[in-house]
């Protein structure tokens, strides 16, 4: 059976249009009734019944209609022809029965209604689900499109039935073409009446614009707009008018997309849609308004019929909503269905910690089983232990429903939809059982207690009495005749490995596997043993893969299942026995090696396994690693000849594998380093260390594989053994702490972890061990205590700790502790130069936060971090000399769009410049020409040498294009764009002087200058955003107060983008406040500043507003800053107070706002007393959206 094969068949007479009929009837209440797809996908084929049986339909039995049904079928995404040149016969995957009986069944007019009906219920079920997903035909079409396409072909009135078809939430980037389908319409019957009216049916605006724009991000089109049309017959413009009003009495539009997952107080308030707008918005051409407003103000505002596109479709809205009683959008069915659902999920999920709320849910499904009864006591008390025999299969899903609808929900939400059967519970238990496994194998009886040890080391305890510990033993055997009734409900199905595994592995394991195999299986005792030693030959075959998968980091699990499986049976531990070799597996002989030395065994295994790994070249092995991390002159693409030699490589292989080497550790970094690739912050043409300036990041550690983590456990472990290997392993050893430190820090501490990703320790001892290992073995210990530092970060105790160990880099303490904790200090001080900078920051702000008495020194990161936002945001050299040529540059912008009134011959002369790149920084592509006027003509001062003079003769340049005036000196155009071209001098001006104004040797007017010069404001970055790396954001709370309000004032005030510096830490302003004058002490801070991270509390805001207001911030980005954050009292006050005169021109923080912003004015301005007053300062906005905001509040 082939993937996309059907399973409810329609049988027919195609020939009879009676069966026709019939077939179309029985289609429709399968739509009806939503059984006409299985799993999203059609699940129904029509097929002929005639005297030789049943066959598939062919396009010939579409009879007169077979032009008519070609034409549907080649209009789809795939286009029809490869469905006519052969048979469809049972082998061929082509679905296309539903067409034909369409095509079909319009040749007949005597049951043309039922076709109707039929294309109808093909509809309404596309509107139920509003979801392409649920609609798919096979993997490439949607079922339904065809069918309503051919009725619309012969019956222009049922257009619009195509039209409502195309819901909104739909796929254009898989079910992509199906705009033609209604584009052909309109294109055969011009703007109809039928066709304008499916227009107007059609919820989806794509389609809408589709009809006649050729796409989405051009404005160029295959027909005359409708808008266009509307206005050169404006008869037709009352008419259209009546058909949008008649349409929303018949039905509302459908919302796009409803979030399926929110409470009941989150729900959309469905009076504030405005559909009748966004009708209008699709009359014309348009691309995407997506993050410019005023575009799409601009585009409303264009003229249209007297009046504007937006009063227009306003005055429409109103006149609907008028004579329309409710919302005039709905929320499709399958969204209200989807809400509902997560809500009683929600509701289930809130009683999951309810004391026995498993058990609960359980007891009503196992009560309704035969012997019910019996069944319960048998859990609680194991007897009758015979009535496990006399239980047969049930299907466990349908009992739940008709008895325990809790239980059956739950059951549902635990499978998958196409497994809710018994064998979908069977592989599922162990998920389908958590709620009952939480209320049986959780400790309640415990209780956690502190004992302090004379040295002053604090262990926790955990202390329960031996009678409770009975009880946890008969709870769990509870749990186990738990199972033995689904065991033998579901059929004695075998259960998943994972079920296996929950009860099996694992400290608590609550049956060997051999139990396993008699209680769950139906195996002889024979077949028992054998499987057992199956098992344990499973579990070996596990380690192998573990150690083997590249995608798997290895963690103290893998090494704990070592201990148990293999060091449990010497003979395992011989390599002879063990796969194809794998350096996974030279990583496990490794670590029984390691073993071997710390067990203080030494024999013939031992021997093995030491030769296993020189047999199989380990070191040559690394070697290749390394060098394919690199680049190489034999790579395939390198055009210019870099990388590393034959020769070098040869001597990186010595390096490793040679017992004397010719290299020492410095000269083969030196030979390396330059060339391994790195993984760094990318950002368009910008490339940043990811971590630290200090340590680069490499592809090396970090491959998406295992970073390294075989070979660097291997050298990590052999290097500590008193045999040949060892000098080898230390060689490796010695030359990845050399390169990342703290990467292999990393891999060695997560293969004793507790955790498979996080650095964690059970035991604190354990990790104590694994630290000191590291350090004898080379790694600074302040880069080990810095990077110890960075993963406890939100460990609160550990973290501050962290910090009054650095700060006695400052102590004076001249004892032997004193010294001690002094020299700790400043190791720490180096290391944190190799963790994440982002990190290291944060960490040295918070100890300056502790004790002001350690001076922090951080200009040079400051500098940095300025650099970097100089680069993330540098206008390119054209836009930074227009900017500061001022009148002289007559025109700016792109070349196609220079207004005619300027337009002139372009020539050249013998000073023109066309020999050498003049592109957009950093675009090689988008190549930039400069003009100056000079008479009647313009004479090209630069071009770039891609771009032939002789397309200046007869078109203008495509790209940026700058025009001077004949005032300037031609020279000084040039020297000036040399000068501009040069990236890092004009980065490095930046740097230099806006540390000048921050040292208060720049005024802030200069200042802004420069950058509004310099800087771009679209798209405004304040960093890389790459979470390992500091930022600007970072550095204006380190900053003192009079900087700090300097750096505020010059970012938020040059772009509101600039608000990003402070929108992620908007509590800092006043924790920090609070902190200088006592009110809170640090901890308190440090807990307050995590938990507000990117929020605020209502007095926090008011602090950052009096704040920024008092430091100069612009009152209209402050009056948006509000608007955005209209949750808060305080930000409302601040918008009424701005409306009354305060804090600078209300008009002018107005005009700066979008319509958008300003129509959210009305509802906080409506809530004053003088509410009259402060919305009269709207009613005369120009937007017609402000216009029905405030006309709203004010009734």
């Amino acid at each position: 059976m082939n993937q996309f094969d059907k399973n409810q068949i329609i049988t027919l007479d195609i020939q009879d249009p009676q069966q026709i009929k019939l077939a179309l009837t029985q289609y429709k209440a399968l739509l009806d009734e939503d059984r006409a797809f299985s799993d999203s996908q059609f699940d129904v084929e029509f097929k002929q019944l005639g005297k030789d049986g049943k066959r598939r339909l062919q396009p010939q039995d579409s009879g007169n209609n077979l032009n008519l049904l070609q034409s549907a079928l080649n209009l789809g995404q795939e286009g029809g022809s490869h469905h006519y040149n052969h048979p469809i016969d049972d082998d061929t995957e082509t679905y296309i029965s539903e067409v034909i009986l369409f095509a079909a069944a319009l040749q007949y007019p005597e049951i043309k209604e039922v076709v109707v009906e039929t294309a109808q219920a093909i509809v309404a079920y596309s509107r139920r689900q509003n979801d392409t997903d649920e609609m798919w035909l096979d993997d490439m079409r949607v079922f339904g499109v065809e069918a309503l396409y051919m009725l619309a072909k012969t019956d222009i009135r049922y257009t619009f039935l195509l039209a409502q078809f195309f819901v909104p939430y739909w796929d254009d980037e898989h079910a992509c073409g199906y705009e033609s389908y209604l584009s052909s319409l309109l294109h055969e019957h011009g703007w109809h009446k039928e066709i304008i009216k499916a227009f107007i049916w059609c919820d989806n605006d794509n389609f809408r614009s589709g009809m006649f724009q050729n796409d989405r991000y051009s404005d160029d089109c295959s027909y005359q707009p409708l808008g266009e049309y509307l206005c050169q017959h404006p008869e037709h413009y009352e008419q259209f008018k009546a058909l949008v009003v008649a349409r929303f009495q018949a039905e509302p539009v459908l919302l796009e997309h409803v979030d399926t997952m929110c409470d009941e107080d989150e729900e959309e308030d469905l009076s504030t849609y405005q559909p009748v707008v966004s009708l209008y918005q699709s009359l014309f051409p348009h691309t995407c308004f997506y993050d410019d407003e005023e575009a799409k103000d601009s585009f409303m505002a264009m003229p249209f019929f007297g009046s504007t596109l937006e009063n227009e479709a306003y005055d429409l809205q109103q006149k609907v909503q008028s004579q329309v009683v409710g919302p005039l959008v709905k929320i499709a069915q399958s969204a209200i269905t989807a809400r509902a659902k997560y809500r009683a999920y929600l509701a289930r999920d809130e009683r999951k910690y309810e004391l026995n709320y498993g058990s609960n849910l359980l007891k009503p499904l196992v009560l309704a089983m035969p012997q019910g009864e019996s069944l319960w006591r048998y859990i609680e008390s194991g007897e009758p232990h015979t009535v496990l025999e006399t239980l047969c299969e049930v299907d466990v899903l349908e009992l739940a429903k008709l008895h325990a609808s809790d239980m059956a929900e739950h059951l549902i939400d635990q499978l998958s939809s196409f497994e809710r059967n018994n064998q979908g519970i069977a592989d599922e238990l162990e998920s389908v059982l958590s709620l009952v496994r939480g209320d049986l194998l959780t400790d309640h009886f415990s209780e956690e207690v502190e004992y302090t040890q004379p040295n002053g080391m604090v262990l926790t305890l955990t202390v329960r009495k031996d009678t409770e510990t009975s009880l946890l033993q008969a709870r769990a055997q509870q749990y186990l005749r738990v199972i033995d009734v689904f065991y033998h409900a579901l059929g004695k199905r075998e259960f998943s490995k994972y079920m296996m595994a929950s009860l099996t592995e694992g400290d608590e394991a609550l049956l060997s596997r051999e139990a396993y195999y008699q209680r769950y299986t139906q195996l002889s005792v024979s077949d028992i043993k054998s499987a057992a030693e199956s098992a344990k030959a499973k579990n070996i075959q596990s380690i192998f893969h573990h150690f083997t998968n590249q995608d798997e980091l290895l963690c103290r699990k893998h090494l704990k299942l070592v201990d148990e499986h293999f060091r449990s049976s010497r003979a395992l531990c011989h390599p002879e026995q063990w796969p194809q070799s794998d350096m996974g597996l030279m990583t496990l002989a490794s670590y029984h090696l390691h073993c071997d030395y710390n067990q203080r065994i030494g024999d013939d295994i031992t021997e093995a396994l030491v030769t296993y790994l020189n047999d199989n070249h380990i070191w040559q092995l690394a070697a290749q690693h390394i060098i394919q991390k690199c680049h190489k002159k034999s790579d395939h693409y390198n055009p210019e000849n870099l990388g590393l030699s034959e020769e070098q490589i040869a001597r990186i292989c010595d390096h490793f594998t040679a017992d004397t080497p010719q290299d020492d550790l410095v000269s083969i970094l030196a030979l390396v380093q330059p060339h391994l690739y790195r993984d760094e912050c990318c950002r368009g043409d910008l490339y940043l260390n990811k971590f630290s300036e200090q340590q680069p990041s490499y592809q090396l550690f970090k491959d998406h594989d295992d970073d390294f983590q075989r070979f660097t456990l291997a050298a990590f472990w052999l290097r500590q053994l008193p045999l040949p290997l060892q000098n080898k392993a230390d060689r490796l050893w010695q030359f990845i702490i050399a390169l990342a430190p703290v990467r292999v820090a990393r891999n060695v501490l997560r293969a004793y972890s507790d955790d498979h990703w996080d650095i964690e320790f059970n035991n604190i001892l354990d990790g104590i061990d694994v630290y000191e290992h590291l350090s004898k073995a080379g790694i600074d210990s302040g880069i080990l205590n810095a990077y110890e530092m960075s993963y406890q970060r939100y460990d609160f105790g550990r973290y501050v700790n962290w910090i009054e160990i650095y700060s006695e880099i400052v102590s004076d303490d001249t004892s032997m502790f004193g010294s001690m904790g002094r020299k700790k200090a400043k190791a720490m001080e180096r290391g944190l130069a190799y963790i994440n900078e982002c990190t290291k920051v944060e960490f040295l702000h918070h100890v300056s936060l502790k004790h002001p008495e350690v001076a922090v020194d951080f200009d040079h990161d400051l500098r940095r971090a300025i650099d970097i936002f100089a680069q993330l945001n540098l206008h390119s050299w054209e836009h930074a000399l227009a900017h500061e040529s001022g009148k002289d540059c007559l025109y700016f912008g792109e070349g196609e769009k220079l207004p005619k009134k300027l337009h002139k011959a372009i020539v050249a002369d013998s000073l023109s410049i066309h020999d050498k790149p003049c592109h957009v920084d950093g675009r090689s592509w988008e190549a930039c020409t400069v003009l100056q006027q000079q008479g009647d003509n313009y004479v090209i001062v630069m071009a770039d040498h891609e771009v032939p003079l002789a397309w200046y003769e007869d078109k203008l340049p495509s790209g940026p294009l700058l025009v001077f005036s004949e005032q300037v000196e031609r020279a000084a155009i040039v020297k000036r764009v040399a000068e501009l071209q040069v990236q890092s001098n004009r980065i490095n001006g930046i740097v230099e002087q806006t540390m000048a104004y921050l040292d208060n040797e720049m005024e802030f007017d200069a200042m802004a200058a420069l950058f509004k010069e310099q800087i771009s404001t679209e798209f405004m970055r304040i960093d890389a955003d790459e979470y390992h790396m500091y930022s600007l954001r970072q550095f204006v709370w380190m900053l003192d107060v009079k900087r700090r309000n300097k750096l505020v004032r010059l970012l938020l005030n040059h772009d509101y983008r600039g608000f990003k510096l402070i929108e992620a830490q908007m509590e800092q302003p006043w924790l920090l406040h609070q902190l200088a004058h006592n009110e809170i002490d640090f901890e308190t801070y440090l807990s307050n500043s995590d938990e507000y991270e990117g929020e605020a509390s209502e007095t926090g805001m008011a602090f950052i507003l009096a704040w920024l207001f008092d430091i100069g911030v612009k009152s209209e980005h402050l009056m948006l800053f509000c608007i955005k954050r209209s949750h808060f009292d305080v930000c409302r006050e601040f918008i009424v107070a701005h409306a009354r005169g305060q804090y600078g021109s209300f008009k002018q923080s107005l005009s700066y706002l979008h319509a958008g912003r300003r129509a959210e004015l009305p509802e906080i301005l409506s809530q004053e007393a003088d509410a009259e007053v402060l919305l009269a300062l709207l009613k005369k906005d120009k937007s017609r959206k402000v216009k029905e905001a405030v006309s709203h509040y004010c009734s």
